[in-house]
């Protein structure tokens, strides 16, 4: 069985989403603003609330901010980097936008995308 079934299989329908994912805004050579590619969509993805471990990346000496962290667990060959914009969809209690805070891992069913939002 492929890891996509297997992942569709074994999460509850309610349990997944599509979430919109844009890119980071880019300053050109000038220091102007670039031009940012239009959002896509990501299916079947799930979120989860609590930590994932980004060395460096979320130690308390990094920001003196408090911070909401999540997981995002995206099928296999999800288009998610760092520095993206995830927004997560009304009704869902972690809805709202948030930041890739390091470059999403692999995983047997897809990638394990660390979030954060401050």
């Amino acid at each position: 069985m492929s890891a996509m079934r297997h992942w569709l299989r074994i999460t509850p329908a309610q349990w997944r989403m599509a979430v919109e994912v844009s890119g980071p805004v880019h300053r050109t050579p000038d220091g102007y603003l670039g031009d940012q590619e239009p959002p896509w969509t990501v299916e079947d993805c799930m979120i989860a609330p609590g930590a994932f471990t980004a060395p460096g990346m979320t130690s308390p000496q990094t920001s003196e901010a408090t911070d909401d962290v999540a997981t995002l667990y995206a099928p296999p060959g999800a288009r998610i980097r760092h520095r993206d914009t995830v927004t997560i969809p009304q009704p869902h209690p972690l809805a709202g936008t948030w930041a890739v805070e390091a470059d999403p891992e692999p995983w047997p069913l897809g990638l394990a995308v660390p979030l954060t939002r401050r």
